[in-house]
């Protein structure tokens, strides 16, 4: 393996190269980035998923046009297909550090989606540190053969593991905020009626808002595209579907509304996003 820097950065970088059959989840790079004030890394289509645990300090991550600050304690995801961005927070006096891990393959994400991953950027003191320094130490002193197998087994560690402290986290919502949840998760492939929702919780939109945001730190609006999105782009990679016909399954009466709100989100319309993955696969 090789060790490899980057301007407005230090630590160690290790790549694994390739040997034989690349697998489903492969980690082809990871490393430590001790961070300078001005540091900042943007991937405006990231063809790579990114797994971060903050050492010290904070940091802003931005998926699409949604920010996130990552403070010490917490894991960031930054799934492929999307617009990147990690940046310290220049106004925190303890220098931003993080373990990162940049996973390659259209599996990751299929994987997160089934661990319903997906519209958590930043999971908060997530206790995972013995994890990501599991996988630094064996990158120290593993070779690329042994390496390939081993952090595949402590990928999945991580994202169980994630999944497990986000369902316990969901244990701990207010039964109004899980029923708005439930909702929107069944709704998915339909229209979103906020009027609809709004009737059945027995809430104003703006009451709804309040606590869904509170208890799960986004806003209805946002988690509802989030989810939509995710659903288009596994449909873009593993179905033949049109464009068109993946807008009406997803509930959008307008196919071109849905590929400029696409294009808005990730950079990239719909059939081009199928082009550039689909060649990662």
């Amino acid at each position: 393996m090789t060790m490899l820097n980057k301007h407005g950065k230090t630590g160690p970088v290790y790549h694994l190269p390739s040997v034989g059959e690349p697998p489903p989840l492969s980690v082809q790079f990871l490393g430590i980035n001790h961070c300078e004030p001005d540091y900042s890394n943007i991937r405006k289509l990231a063809k790579i998923t990114v797994f971060g645990f903050v050492l010290s300090g904070q940091g802003c991550v931005k998926v699409g046009t949604h920010s996130h600050m990552a403070r010490q304690g917490d894991v960031f995801i930054l799934p492929a297909g999307c617009f990147h961005e990690v940046a310290s927070d220049i106004d925190h006096q303890e220098q931003w550090s993080y373990i990162w891990l940049n996973i390659s393959g259209n599996w990751i994400l299929k994987m997160l989606e089934a661990y319903q991953l997906l519209p958590h950027i930043v999971t908060q003191d997530s206790g995972l540190e013995y994890l990501f320094i599991e996988a630094i130490e064996a990158a120290k002193q593993k070779s690329v053969e042994v390496l390939q197998t081993e952090l595949q087994v402590i990928l999945m560690r991580i994202i169980v593991s994630l999944s497990e402290t986000l369902r316990k986290g969901g244990d701990a919502l207010t039964s109004t905020v899980q029923a708005i949840k439930q909702y929107l998760d069944n709704s998915i492939l339909h229209p979103f009626d906020s009027t609809q929702l709004s009737s059945l919780i027995g809430l104003s939109n703006k009451q709804m808002n309040r606590l869904f945001k509170r208890d799960l730190g986004t806003t209805i609006y946002h988690y509802v595209i989030t989810k939509k999105l995710e659903s288009a782009k596994r449909m873009l990679l593993d179905t033949q579907l049109t464009i068109s016909d993946i807008a009406y399954k997803l509930g959008y009466v307008d196919p071109h509304y849905f590929s400029n709100l696409f294009q808005t989100k990730t950079g990239v319309r719909p059939s081009d996003f199928r082009k550039i993955f689909s060649k990662t696969q």
